[in-house]
């Protein structure tokens, strides 16, 4: 669904989607060698203050904007960065997150059928992407409680039922107005490199919903792995 929800968001004319972007990662993984931090991720974003932040935020704003033109507002749609919303709170102070969410089974069946490789190796076994993916979830209820900066909550079943109600809520959360464009997002033409490239060139359809149901005799693993996550 992220890719979905960017697809829409830029639709719009002020929205730039920058796709799956690595640098938060790199800033979280370089802390240590950070002058007057001296501390990895996630101890050492607690001392990422002052002249040193605003030269993490000004790095990583010059990439991400690189392609961005005269678009007030940029997206950075990595799944990963759930890990670093801390971090991303402490650098941007004014950014938005945009959290989708899709039933567990349909994700981790959609995580272990791609041929991810590096640090997505989780997603070969069903029982240990069912793990991470509470843990990802844990995660994600802590960030809800702590959060400093909003975050919009975001059902892809939902956006699925009704997308001009979705895809306005989503564009209302950005601060702009709305633009009709964003619902013919298949027609927009910009490069998209993730797995879900050729769906987002489409009109919305509704058959990945239960997806997983077609695999069932094969997913108890994952299931016991997701216990009530899965219900």
């Amino acid at each position: 669904g992220t890719t979905l929800v960017e697809q829409i968001a830029a639709s719009h004319p002020l929205v730039h989607g920058a796709g799956e972007r690595d640098d938060l990662g790199r800033i979280a993984a370089t802390l240590a060698t950070e002058p007057d931090i001296g501390a990895p991720f996630p101890e050492g974003a607690r001392a990422l203050t002052g002249e040193a932040a605003r030269d993490a935020a000004a790095r990583y704003l010059a990439r991400v904007a690189a392609n961005a033109g005269d678009a007030l507002r940029i997206t950075d749609k990595m799944p990963t960065n759930f890990r670093f919303l801390g971090l991303a709170a402490r650098l941007f102070p004014q950014a938005r997150v945009i959290h989708i969410r899709r039933g567990a089974m349909d994700t981790c069946l959609s995580c272990y059928m791609q041929n991810f490789t590096g640090a997505l190796d989780f997603s070969y076994d069903l029982a240990w992407l069912g793990h991470h993916y509470g843990l990802y979830d844990r995660l994600m209820r802590h960030w809800r409680k702590c959060l400093p900066i909003p975050m919009l909550e975001l059902r892809y079943e939902d956006l699925v039922a009704d997308l001009d109600a979705k895809a306005r809520e989503v564009v209302d959360f950005l601060g702009l107005d709305w633009d009709a464009r964003c619902l013919r997002f298949h027609e927009t033409e910009r490069t998209v490199l993730t797995a879900s490239n050729l769906q987002v060139r489409q009109p919305l359809y509704s058959k990945s919903i239960g997806r997983w149901r077609n695999y069932e005799a094969g997913l108890g693993p994952l299931r016991e792995a997701l216990g009530d996550l899965a219900l």
